[in-house]
């Protein structure tokens, strides 16, 4: 037996940034504007923010009254946060933990998963610089909704095929990891259902939720204990 190639830099470095994206996670509710926005800011604002495509859908979330100032200030220090914090630790994640499960970071699964995380960062960009022009006078946001919703099923559908193409190395691996393969076809199932039904957008969050989260935890545990492979 020997230790894997890997040793311990690529899963301490999916392990490193998976914290990453569980810490800024925590930071968007602790965020000031964020707590002083209080009942103003429903669940799923956010998405719902970046998914609206008619301005129906931003009179519910910025229209109760004397919360539209409230809820723009709590949308902009989440989306500037999101730009300098969440965005490229997410995509340093899908990369990293793509390089550590696959072994070669030439192999064409890897390299798939790598060009999906990237163009997940770009359309992310897109959306989000797009959600900080529109509060900045939501009644002239209209024209902005198409490209901003579109690059935001972008980015979820380019994070789901990264989910996918790490199942697959996960299932090609040898020996195999089965049940970290079968987690991460959750984010596929749970965006396509969101894309069916905007009304379960619940189900892509938590698709994501249970396929990166183990994800991390298995590779903290072969940052401390390396995986070790037939001769």
């Amino acid at each position: 037996m020997r230790v894997n190639s890997n040793g311990r830099l690529w899963p301490a470095l999916t392990a490193i940034t998976g914290l990453g994206v569980l810490g800024v996670t925590a930071m968007f509710k602790a965020l000031p504007a964020v707590e002083a926005a209080g009942a103003c800011k429903t669940d799923g604002a956010v998405i719902r923010f970046e998914l609206a495509t008619r301005m129906a859908d931003l009179d519910a979330i910025f229209g109760a009254p004397g919360c539209q100032a409230k809820v723009i200030a709590a949308m902009d220090a989440v989306n500037h946060l999101d730009i300098a914090a969440y965005i490229p630790t997410y995509t340093a994640f899908c990369i990293c933990a793509a390089i550590w499960l696959g072994g070669r970071p030439r192999a064409p699964l890897v390299l798939a998963a790598v060009a999906l995380a990237l163009v997940a960062f770009a359309a992310d960009m897109v959306e989000t610089t797009g959600l900080l022009r529109m509060t900045r006078d939501l009644a002239a946001a209209e024209p902005l909704l198409s490209r901003v919703s579109t690059a935001a099923w972008i980015k979820f559908g380019a994070l789901a095929l990264n989910a996918l193409m790490l199942a697959l190395i996960c299932l090609r691996a040898t020996p195999r990891r089965l049940l970290l393969g079968g987690l991460l076809v959750l984010p596929v199932v749970g965006t396509t259902l969101a894309w069916l039904d905007h009304s379960r957008l619940d189900l892509m969050t938590l698709g994501f939720a249970l396929s990166w989260t183990p994800t991390m935890l298995l590779a903290i545990r072969e940052t401390v204990w390396p995986r070790k492979v037939q001769e």
